[in-house]
């Protein structure tokens, strides 16, 4: 190889051993020995073609782009690699492909990689920065992938995952606890709540809904059971009927049926006292045995300014034991009467009698006088 390697370039070699000599004997005549450095600054420049260098070492080589100063092997070069033992770059340009990469640091503006394998630590002050919208932090794996990242339209965090406070810690809005182990802050106001537990204390400020059934409307101030639309302070409504409980003309309160419904009032889930639509009442219950009512008290019927001297005033005739009594001028010439009525003369004078009883059942019957007034 070596002589075909001479053959191809005998010209160029022919020139280089010229100039040599020339070097050689310019200068010393006595053929005195001189140092490999001294005799390399003999040689003029660019007299040697890269050409006629073969194997070897060249020592102390440098050109106005290398300069080598190493005193052990440092460069390999084969057809397939080029190992470096160490390698120190002020800029890397264009696109580079690295494997492998054990490092202690890398200093760099922008690093863009495809997967990052090992334990990251920040231990500088700086923040982590993501540009621009819908990124954050996602982890795959086994399962469904997780995720903690900010999205956009409307902008919000999302987390696919549940978020575990340490005991003892909140959310805050602003500085302000809003949500703790324990209880709401009370800048919340507002709730759409559907369920909760067992309530220790509640302060409603305006309406209410409850289910549905039970409604107080702040504005009028009343309180339905059934109905949205309380006709009275307090209602209940079922099966189309309303039962008032409130006042009236703010002088007088009152206990009732809103609409044309009789009204019972019931003890042992029977009923005691009934008031029909047109207002009639009942005292006690035909399909009960009597009942026993006690009047502590004065009492009137069909009178409107009773008279306080007596315990009983009637504007009318009564039934007393099964008989009749009422007040007349004359006896009744007309009317189906029983034996023992009476009927009580409202023009007493004397010789005359205080009233008349029917002594035989009839219409009108047949009425004797009683009771002659004087002699």
């Amino acid at each position: 190889m070596v002589d075909k390697y001479i053959t191809m370039n005998k010209k160029n070699l022919d020139q280089a051993l010229a100039a040599l000599a020339d070097a050689l004997k310019g200068d010393d005549p006595d053929n005195a020995v001189i140092t490999p450095s001294e005799f390399a600054k003999r040689i003029p420049w660019r007299s040697l073609s890269g050409d006629h260098i073969f194997g070897g070492k060249v020592l102390g080589f440098s050109s106005a782009g290398i300069t080598d100063k190493a005193t052990a092997q440092q460069i390999l070069i084969t057809d397939d690699v080029v190992s470096i033992t160490a390698l120190k770059v002020n800029e890397v340009q264009g696109a580079v492909t690295f494997e492998d990469i054990n490092a202690k640091v890398i200093k760099a503006e922008v690093i863009e990689a495809g997967t990052i394998i090992g334990d990251i630590k920040f231990e500088k002050d700086v923040n982590v920065a993501f540009n621009g919208p819908n990124k954050g932090l996602i982890w795959t794996g086994a399962g469904s992938t997780k995720q903690l990242v900010f999205n956009t339209s409307p902008d919000r965090f999302f987390a696919s995952e549940t978020l575990d406070l340490q005991k003892g810690k909140h959310f805050a809005i602003n500085g302000i606890n809003v949500l703790d182990e324990l209880e709401l802050g009370t800048t919340v106001t507002k709730s759409n709540l559907r369920e909760v537990g067992r309530l220790r204390g509640l302060i409603v400020d305006g309406s209410i809904s409850i289910n549905n059934y039970l409604y107080y409307n702040s504005t009028s101030d009343r309180l339905g059971l059934g109905t949205d639309a309380p006709n009275a302070a307090f209602s209940v409504a079922e099966d189309a009927i309303e039962v008032m409980l409130g006042t009236r003309d703010s002088v007088r309160g009152i206990v009732g049926t809103f609409a044309s419904h009789d009204l019972e009032l019931v003890t042992d889930n029977t009923a005691r006292v009934s008031i029909t639509s047109n207002g009639n009442i009942q005292l006690g219950n035909t399909k009960q045995p009597p009942i026993q009512v006690s009047v502590h008290g004065k009492l009137s019927v069909k009178v409107n300014m009773p008279d306080p001297e007596v315990d009983l005033h009637v504007n009318g005739a009564i039934k007393f034991n099964g008989k009749l009594h009422k007040y007349a001028a004359q006896h009744p010439i007309a009317g189906a009467y029983n034996t023992g009525d009476i009927v009580w003369n409202t023009e007493p004078k004397v010789n005359n009698f205080v009233g008349w009883v029917c002594v035989q059942a009839g219409d009108p019957g047949i009425w004797a006088p009683f009771g002659k007034i004087g002699n």
